[in-house]
C-alpha cells in the first residue's frame, strides 16, 4: 500500500511529456505531434488548442479552443486561458491567471472579440484580461510588462511595453497605456482614458482623464506634481531631454495660455525630439488632462494678503 502511494504521488506531480503514448492525457492526439510540451495530466487541454514547443502547463490549468501558446511560455497551477486568447513566447503565468475572460459588459453580445498578448510578460497570481467587446476587436497586451496579484484588464484596452501595474491595479475599458508607465497599488483608471509614456502613477490615485506623457501623479490627490524625473533617467533620457521636457511642462501647465494655443507652441517649438511627444499625445485627447496640484492649492486662498497680520477684529478666513 505504501509502495502504491508513492507511485501515485509520483505520477501526479510529474509532468507528462506529450509525445508519450503509453501516458494517459487529456490532451488531443494532434496536440501530441507538438514537440516536448510538459503537460501534467491534471490539466485539461482543448483538442483545438495550439500549443508551441517547450511549453509547461501546471495542475488543474484550462486550455480552451481556439487558444495559441507560443514556446517556452509556462503555466502555473489553476491558470485558465479561454477562447480567442494569443499568447507569444516567454510568457510567465502564476496561480489563478485568468486570459480572455468576456468583458464585463451588461451589454455583451454572445460573440466576442480576443486578447492577444506579446512576449516575455509577467502575470502574477490572479490576474484577470477580459477580450475585446465585439467580435472585430481585441485587448492588447504588448511585451516584458509585469502585472502584479490581482490586477485586472479591462476589454479593449491597449497596453504598451515595458509596464509595471503594482498590486490590484484597475484598468477600465478601451484605456490606453503607453510604454514604460508606473501604476502603483491600487490604482484605478477609468474607461476610455490614456496614459502617456513614462509616467509614475501613484497609489491608490483616480484617473478619470488623460495623464500626459513623462509626469508623476500623486497618489493622493490624483493631480500631477512634475515630471517623472527619476523614472526619465533610468530609461536613458539625457539631461538635455529632461531640460526640454520641462520647457514643455511648463508651457502646458504655468503659462496659462488658451488650449489651442498651447498645443500651437508645442508643436513648433519641440520638433524631433523626446519632447515632442507632449504635442503627439495632447493633440488627441478627447478627455482632458488632469490638473496639476499646484494649480489645485492656488485656488485655495486666503481671504486677506498674507503680508496683512491677523487681529482679533480681523481674522484670516479660507476662501469658501
Amino acid at each position: 500500500m505504501v509502495k502504491f502511494c508513492e507511485r501515485l504521488f509520483r505520477t501526479l506531480n510529474k509532468p507528462l511529456p506529450r509525445n508519450d503514448p503509453n501516458q494517459h492525457s487529456s490532451v488531443s492526439p494532434a496536440a501530441k505531434r507538438l514537440p516536448v510540451a510538459r503537460i501534467h495530466p491534471l490539466a485539461v487541454v482543448s483538442p483545438q488548442a495550439e500549443i508551441g514547443h517547450n511549453v509547461e502547463i501546471g495542475p488543474f490549468c484550462q486550455i480552451e479552443e481556439d487558444v495559441r501558446i507560443g514556446e517556452d511560455c509556462e503555466l502555473s497551477s489553476q491558470c485558465v486561458v479561454k477562447k480567442g486568447t494569443t499568447l507569444g513566447k516567454s510568457n510567465r503565468l502564476a496561480e489563478g491567471v485568468i486570459l480572455g475572460g468576456r468583458p464585463q459588459h451588461v451589454k455583451a453580445p454572445e460573440e466576442v472579440g480576443q486578447l492577444i498578448i506579446g512576449d516575455q510578460n509577467t502575470f502574477r497570481e490572479y490576474v484577470n484580461i477580459n477580450v475585446g467587446l465585439n467580435p472585430d476587436t481585441c485587448t492588447i497586451i504588448g511585451d516584458r510588462n509585469y502585472l502584479m496579484v490581482g490586477s485586472h484588464v479591462g476589454h479593449d484596452a491597449k497596453l504598451g511595453n515595458d509596464l509595471i501595474c503594482a498590486n490590484h491595479t484597475i484598468i477600465g475599458g478601451h484605456v490606453v497605456v503607453e510604454d514604460r508607465a508606473f501604476l502603483s497599488a491600487l490604482v484605478a483608471v477609468h474607461q476610455f482614458s490614456r496614459i502617456g509614456r513614462n509616467t509614475m502613477v501613484g497609489g491608490m490615485a483616480r484617473v478619470s482623464q488623460d495623464i500626459p506623457p513623462f509626469v508623476t501623479v500623486d497618489g493622493e490627490t490624483s493631480s500631477i506634481v512634475g515630471l517623472n524625473s527619476i523614472g526619465l533617467k533610468r530609461a536613458g533620457y539625457t539631461a538635455t531631454d529632461l531640460k526640454r521636457m520641462k520647457e514643455a511642462y511648463r508651457i502646458l501647465y504655468r503659462s496659462e495660455l488658451s488650449w489651442n494655443a498651447i498645443l500651437e507652441r508645442l508643436k513648433t517649438e519641440f520638433v524631433e525630439e523626446a519632447a515632442s511627444h507632449f504635442y503627439e499625445f495632447l493633440s488627441t485627447t478627447k478627455r482632458g488632462i488632469l490638473p496639476e496640484r499646484r494649480a489645485m492649492k492656488q485656488g485655495l486662498k486666503l481671504s486677506k494678503p498674507e503680508s496683512t497680520p491677523a487681529t482679533e477684529s480681523q481674522p484670516l478666513r479660507k476662501a469658501g
